[in-house]
């Protein structure tokens, strides 16, 4: 009997990646389908960067799911099970490809999609706990009206249905989680309030860089005025111990979100443009890492 419960558990255990702490918060990640290999790469990198937030910062209890195999049936079990934890702090993440038929959010992942009526459920379901809800997709902004309530910060990438281009929104947010620019008040703490003002200009700029239509607009809805304190991170001062290798981090973060980028917008290139640009970005990474790591004194 003991062999057999053990076995059990550790099929329950492994039907979702879970992480157990006390810190009296939950994080719900999802990343979904992304009808590419080159955006759901995109998808599980952005996925795997929030988990290790919510496991080494907020010290959460983490359920994270994968889309690409796991059904609709197999998130809202998890939904009961979070809802149950009675936790005094949820976060939620969404990371993929959404859609909007007119009448009801979507979030693309394996069978049936999960819709904007049962994340609104989801939250209901938690009642008093404070939600911070991030839905990093296109035409995530349909959701708004939604998910809107007291105690809630929600953020979406896009602010309308309408912006269904798979946006960038995401590798910006993940940056200033880390980044001690995002820290404005210089409290050793990024809060979602700031890390959104970050990812909000930082996005702005690099489409104003490239001279390209800015084609996601994030916004943060937050009845509450609950933003500036939900804390997310305790970013470190100081990543690299030489100076040298300081200045050349942003022109790494450069490369890597340029990579990301050019994975997006795979579907709009030509093939053989795509795979030009992409050997040259990643060449460029390769030599750009090694000097670094030289820098640092890795081997």
């Amino acid at each position: 009997m003991a062999q057999l419960a053990s076995i059990l558990i550790l099929v329950l255990v492994s039907a979702h990646s879970v992480s157990w702490a006390d810190s009296g918060e939950t994080c719900v990640i999802i990343t979904g389908l992304g009808g590419m290999p080159e955006y759901e790469e995109n998808f599980e990198k952005w996925g795997a960067s929030i988990e290790e937030i919510c496991r080494d910062e907020l010290k959460a209890m983490v359920h994270r799911l994968d889309g690409r195999t796991q059904r609709r049936t197999d998130i809202l079990s998890v939904f009961e099970t979070a809802a149950a934890d009675q936790n005094q702090t949820v976060w939620l993440f969404l990371i993929g490809h959404g859609t909007f038929d007119g009448r009801d959010y979507k979030f693309n992942i394996k069978g049936p999609d999960l819709t904007g009526s049962d994340l609104g459920d989801f939250l209901d379901a938690l009642g008093s706990a404070k939600i911070r809800a991030v839905v990093a997709t296109s035409s995530s902004g349909g959701l708004i009206e939604e998910l809107s309530g007291q105690n809630r910060v929600i953020i979406t990438a896009t602010r309308s249905e309408r912006e269904r281009r798979p946006p960038l929104f995401l590798s910006f947010f993940v940056e200033g989680a880390g980044a001690a620019e995002a820290d404005v008040n210089k409290d050793g703490k990024v809060s979602l309030q700031e890390v959104f003002a970050f990812s909000e200009q930082k996005l702005a700029t690099w489409y104003e860089d490239r001279e390209r239509t800015q084609t996601e607009h994030p916004v943060l809805d937050d009845l509450s005025h609950q933003a500036s304190l939900a804390y997310l991170s305790s970013p470190p001062e100081q990543a690299y111990h030489s100076l040298e290798a300081r200045n050349l981090a942003p022109k790494r973060q450069e490369l890597e979100r340029g990579i990301e980028d050019l994975k997006l917008r795979k579907g709009e290139l030509p093939s053989a443009e795509y795979y030009e640009q992409l050997e040259k970005l990643l060449v460029e990474l390769a030599t750009l890492n090694e000097r670094i790591r030289q820098l640092e004194g890795e081997e």
